[in-house]
């Protein structure tokens, strides 16, 4: 699900509720018994209003908290959500830059950024040189230029390719 400034509760709930099946009486979830995870990209791009808040951040959090949301063509009846869970990613450079404490309540939060080149040859080479002890000596060479071309590959070739750069177009 990609968020963006536009995206209200009502778009949300549209959205969640067209992948869910009536499973009995109120309660919605995936189809059979299985689970659905939801992913929330831009987390952090529905419009704050007048009032620090974002309507499809405060329906993502009753959600999350209760499992269960209100009927929108009838108020009174209460919809159970069951076997659903939410992955969400958020946008760096754009958007509010913050998550309503209410949602991160419960929720684990993670921070990743993106590898430096000494970064990447400290874990590939630990894991590369415990993998080929059992090869012979000429194979256990390899260890480096291995662990070389996979950096350039990754810093050089792919995160500096246009593509891959922020950019206005993007957003």
């Amino acid at each position: 699900i990609n968020n963006n400034n536009y995206t209200s509760s009502f778009a949300l709930q549209a959205i969640i509720m067209g992948a869910l099946d009536k499973r009995s009486g109120r309660t919605f979830g995936p189809p059979g018994n299985k689970k659905c995870v939801f992913f929330i990209d831009d987390l952090n791009m529905p419009y704050v209003d007048t009032y620090d808040t974002q309507s499809a951040i405060m329906l993502l959090t009753q959600m999350i908290t209760y499992a269960q949301i209100y009927n929108r063509e009838a108020l009174e009846d209460k919809i159970e959500l069951v076997d659903i869970w939410f992955l969400t990613a958020m946008n760096p450079k754009a958007g509010s830059f913050m998550v309503n404490p209410r949602l991160q309540r419960p929720c684990t939060v993670l921070t990743t950024f993106t590898p430096t080149a000494a970064i990447i040859s400290g874990i590939y080479t630990a894991i590369l040189e415990r993998h080929i002890q059992a090869f012979i000596p000429p194979i256990q060479k390899l260890c480096e230029p291995i662990v070389q071309a996979t950096i350039d590959t990754l810093v050089i070739g792919i995160l500096n390719t246009p593509c891959f750069l922020p950019s206005a177009a993007k957003f």
